[in-house]
């Protein structure tokens, strides 16, 4: 038995020793890792609303359901008017997109400017500039996004409105994206130099 999980830990520390290399063990992995954690947390906290939906009815608040109504075909045209739920969930896909740059920005960093520990040295500092702080700021409004789909979750078996949450994590979700795209034009500028 020992050598069937023996191949399984070796596996796990594979792909570890890959991580340390393309991303290092100090601040930029710190700020990869903390990213994906709140992901994780987002799509959890995601697939729980959906399939609670799928398993309780529809979890419209109203809204949709009016707005579709009025229409002349029948079929919701507003933005408004999609299910908060599935706004959420949308949320999931927007995330994974945002994890691939949050990969290629922090491997770039720690390729440009290694860092062991968790504060960057003067020189490298003045190159990356606030790279460190936009990393920093996206993985809190992802996290922002998960207390607001958690509100969502919440709130839903009481019957209130979830648009004011749903609402809230694509504010958030397209802060993450602004600091990231922010962060994207600091390491533009360090490569070019």
């Amino acid at each position: 038995m020992k050598r069937f999980f023996s191949g399984l830990r070796k596996k796990a520390t594979t792909t570890a020793v890959k991580d340390d290399d393309r991303f290092g063990t100090g601040l930029w992995r710190h700020n990869r890792d903390r990213f994906i954690r709140a992901v994780d947390r987002y799509y959890t906290t995601a697939v729980a609303l959906h399939e609670a939906r799928d398993s309780g009815g529809s979890a419209t608040s109203g809204t949709a359901s009016a707005n579709a109504d009025d229409t002349s075909d029948g079929k919701a045209t507003a933005a408004s008017a999609k299910d908060p739920v599935d706004v959420i969930v949308d949320g999931t896909h927007r995330l994974n997109a945002l994890v691939d740059i949050v990969d290629g920005l922090t491997a770039a960093l720690h390729t440009r400017c290694p860092v062991t520990g968790q504060v960057v040295p003067g020189p490298a500092r003045q190159a990356v500039g606030d790279a460190p702080e936009l990393l920093t700021k996206a993985s809190s409004k992802v996290g922002e996004a998960v207390l607001a789909a958690s509100m969502a979750r919440s709130e839903r078996p009481t019957g209130r409105s979830i648009d004011s949450s749903a609402e809230a994590t694509v504010r958030f979700i397209t802060d993450a994206e602004e600091l990231l795209g922010r962060a994207r034009e600091i390491l533009a500028r360090v490569e070019a130099s």
